[in-house]
């Protein structure tokens, strides 16, 4: 529900730009209608995806627990993702095929 105050400001600005006022308030009131986003401690349906430049600041555990769904302990837990990838990684560079 608005206040008036900001019915009124509301007001002036539409008729500043030009627009029709009740049309510009039904649409803020319908915006303050509407449910309050979800916090941070409300569990989301969708995991957020997870892309290589975020392993620098993401740990192991975050992404075995988070991505994985993996609840043990594992050594290099606390290491960032990045740097534990960079380790065990494959030292040779992938070669392309050559000509016969």
């Amino acid at each position: 529900m608005l206040t008036e105050d900001q019915r009124a400001k509301l007001t002036a600005e539409a008729e500043k730009r030009g627009v029709d006022a009740n049309e510009l308030i039904a649409a803020a009131e319908s915006l303050t209608s509407k449910t309050p986003p979800k916090s941070a401690a409300t569990p989301s349906a969708e995991k957020p995806k997870l892309f290589m430049y975020l392993l620098p600041f993401v740990t192991v555990k975050e992404v075995r627990q988070n991505w994985l769904e993996l609840s043990e302990s594992f050594p290099g837990d606390e290491m960032p993702a990045a740097g534990w990838a960079a380790k065990f990684a494959s030292a040779a560079p992938a070669k392309p095929d050559e000509p016969a």
